[in-house]
This record gives structure tokens, C-alpha cells and sequence, in this order.
């Protein structure tokens, strides 16, 4: 049984896909799409309605909400606030601000109002993506001074709120998206020395602060996981941390990596 398990994890290494060469994350999903197209990559059945993503979807679900960000003239290295909690439009957002070079400053949707704001704020967010109408109505009054120039909700949820958003464009995720299908992509050099997320400690020694990862930082925790645990294109697996939470963000890249 022993010698049987062990030629199992040979072969399953030999099968890994091999991302030594890539320079960022949001180079990770073209080629396991190309791979493993058709095989289910991110599944909700708890959202209304259902969920569901293969690999080549997800790639070009990365790629369109991308180019919508493009439209509303994001530029890299800017940083958009990205707050709510594990659903499959995360990952869809997180790596699309990627894609273009942006930084995200990530949270739960959760957190306390106050933690948001600072966050949103403290980041230099020249954008907000929240996970529904909710959470925005938790913060809508006290982000008018902030010189945002868009909010983006990630579900299909009517893109209106009582409240003044100091300017900035609202939309839902079906409308973001329908931005990026009508104009095009224009790629971005990505690098690993580039930052790629700013993410916020606890604050239970004052407020958080934001920690910088860049590319090279995300894409360690690719290469050391494939060394110590191998998993395959036909597995499952259950996400019970939040997506925002640095390991089980580092976990999943990992995962869907494979």
C-alpha cells in the first residue's frame, strides 16, 4: 500500500503544471484554463442564483472584468478596496484588478464599519468593490469625501442607493462586466517585484495596518505548496476561512493553480 501511494504522488507531480516562468498570479488562470478548460473551478450553491465557474470561464470572467476596469480608467498601481466575504466573484474581482496592474486592499464584509473606512481610506482606494447593497448602505454615508470614482457591487442587485457617493459611478457586476465586453483588453507587464495586495492586520494593537505582498510574495506560496502537497484537476475542496484571510487567499491560488 505503501509503494502504491507513493507511485501515485509520483505521477501526480509529474502531472502538476509547472509556473516557475510566470511573472504574477493573473498569469496562472490562461494556462490552466488551456489544460483543464472544462473542469469545474469555483463552485457556489449558495448564491441566487447558483454559481459556477470551469477554468476557461474563469479566465475570461478574470479578463472581462479587467477591461471594465480599464473602461472606468483605472491605471496600475492604483488601489481599489475589494470588501466581502468567500463567494466565486472575489476571486473574479481580486484578479482582475491584478490584471491591470492595480493593487486591492482586501476585507470582510463583516468587519466593523469603522475598520472599513479606515481601510478604505488609509489605502488610498481611488475605487470600492463591496459585496452587496448591504454593506454599502453600512457605509454609503461617510465615504462622500473620499474622491472615489466608482463603487462596483459584486451582485446583480439594482445599482441605487439613497445616498450622495461624492460623484462616484455605482454599478452592479452584470453591468461592470457588460463595460468589459464592449471594449478590449489592453495588456499590462506584470512583474514579481510589483505589489500586488495590501493586506491589513487584525488592529488588535490599534488600527490595522497594511502590509504590502507583491507578485513574488504570492507566487511563493504556488511554488512551496506544489513541493509538499499534491492535488489535481478532479479533487474538491471546501472553503471555510475567509477569502481575504491570508492563508486561505494563498491556499486557493494554490489550489485552482492546480
Amino acid at each position: 500500500m505503501t509503494a502504491a501511494l507513493h507511485e501515485q504522488e509520483r505521477i501526480n507531480h509529474a502531472k502538476a503544471i509547472d509556473y516557475n516562468n510566470i511573472a504574477a498570479i493573473p498569469e496562472v488562470w490562461p494556462i490552466v484554463a488551456a489544460k483543464h478548460g472544462e473542469s469545474v473551478a469555483l463552485h457556489d450553491p449558495h448564491t441566487n442564483p447558483e454559481t459556477k465557474y470551469t477554468y476557461r470561464q474563469l479566465a475570461d470572467a478574470i479578463n472581462q472584468f479587467a477591461a471594465g476596469l480599464q473602461a472606468l480608467g483605472v491605471a496600475p498601481e492604483e488601489k481599489i478596496a475589494l470588501f466581502s466575504e468567500n463567494r466565486p466573484r472575489w476571486m473574479v474581482a481580486d484578479q482582475g484588478i491584478m490584471t491591470v496592474g492595480a493593487i486591492d486592499a482586501v476585507r470582510g464584509a463583516n468587519s466593523d464599519k469603522a475598520e472599513l473606512l479606515y481601510i478604505l481610506g488609509n489605502s488610498d482606494s481611488i475605487g470600492l468593490i463591496v459585496q452587496d447593497i448591504t454593506v454599502l448602505s453600512k457605509l454609503a454615508e461617510d465615504i462622500s469625501g473620499l474622491g472615489l470614482r466608482f463603487v462596483i457591487l459584486l451582485t446583480d442587485e439594482a445599482a441605487e442607493i439613497d445616498a450622495d457617493l461624492g460623484g462616484a459611478r455605482l454599478m452592479n457586476f452584470t453591468e461592470l462586466m457588460d463595460l468589459g465586453a464592449a471594449n478590449a483588453l489592453t495588456p499590462v507587464a506584470l512583474g514579481r517585484d510589483r505589489t500586488a495586495t495590501l493586506m491589513y492586520t487584525s488592529g488588535t494593537s490599534g488600527m490595522p495596518k497594511g502590509v504590502m505582498l507583491s507578485q513574488a510574495n504570492l507566487l511563493s506560496q504556488i511554488f512551496g505548496a506544489s513541493s509538499v502537497v499534491n492535488v489535481g484537476p478532479t479533487k474538491k475542496v471546501l472553503s471555510i476561512l475567509p477569502i481575504w484571510h491570508c492563508y486561505e487567499r494563498s491556499f486557493e491560488y494554490f489550489t485552482l493553480s492546480q
